[in-house]
């Protein structure tokens, strides 16, 4: 398995609901409060402070593999995420602090800081924010919209579990659409020009699935035990006794 294959798997309103009774009376005052939504590119607080085992597999120019990554998720901002093989053996661990990265390569005995956002080479997503990480394991949007009022288009979902499409640019210009219900993405797309970029989607079974047609890659990864809650607060990244500065692509 080559070194780019781990450093890949680095590379989401509220509404007032009304009612009314069948005789035409004011309905309970209850019936009337604002029923949460949670935009696609957030992660619902709901999944805050978990922990949860994903499997990933992943076929493209430079083989195949299959990595059990495990995602304690504390905040959006303060997650921690480490892959091992088949075997057991671990491959990398990624701590994320305050938005900033620590990647420590196991088997090479490096490190690798990121302030800000990671390039994954391995995809064509481009720099996207650490949180990314989380959001695609967690079957959310990587990237939020520019516009922040953007948002304010998911409150439809508010009134009923429907599909809503949006059509929005990140900060860095790149294009973004997405079908969308209360219950989260069910697929979204990434833009160049006109031909797709990278596609996501995933399936009522659970499966997420990225592929990048261009490139012959493709990701597919499952949850296949339902998250358990974090018993502690997450340590600060920390680099190891023993490990030295490695060559980090796209450092910020």
């Amino acid at each position: 398995m080559r070194r780019s294959f781990p450093l890949l798997l680095l590379g989401l309103t509220s509404l007032s609901g009304c009612a009314s009774t069948g005789t035409g009376r004011e309905a309970p005052a209850h019936a009337v409060r604002p029923v949460p939504v949670t935009a696609p590119w957030e992660i619902p607080e709901a999944e805050w402070r978990t922990q949860r085992i994903v499997r990933m597999r992943y076929e493209g120019p430079e083989g195949s593999g299959t990595l059990r990554l495990v995602l304690r998720f504390e905040d959006p901002e303060t997650f921690h995420v480490s892959a091992s093989d088949r075997l057991g053996r671990r491959w990398w661990d990624l701590g994320v602090s305050e938005g900033e990265a620590l990647v420590l390569w196991v088997r090479e005995r490096t490190f690798c800081r990121y302030a800000g956002d990671l390039e994954v080479p391995a995809l064509s997503l481009g720099p996207v924010p650490a949180r990314a990480v989380a959001a695609l394991l967690m079957r959310r949007l990587p990237v939020p919209p520019a516009d922040s009022s953007t948002g304010e288009e998911t409150a439809v979902l508010g009134r009923l579990d429907r599909r809503v499409e949006l059509d929005f640019e990140d900060r860095l210009g790149r294009r973004w659409t997405t079908e969308t219900t209360r219950a989260g993405p069910k697929r979204w797309t990434l833009w160049r020009g006109e031909r797709a970029r990278a596609s996501w989607s995933a399936d009522v079974d659970g499966m997420a699935r990225l592929v990048e047609s261009d490139r012959g890659l493709e990701l597919r990864w499952t949850q296949p035990r339902a998250a358990t809650e974090l018993v502690a607060p997450l340590p600060a990244p920390a680099v190891p006794s023993g490990y030295r500065p490695g060559v980090c692509d796209g450092d910020a």
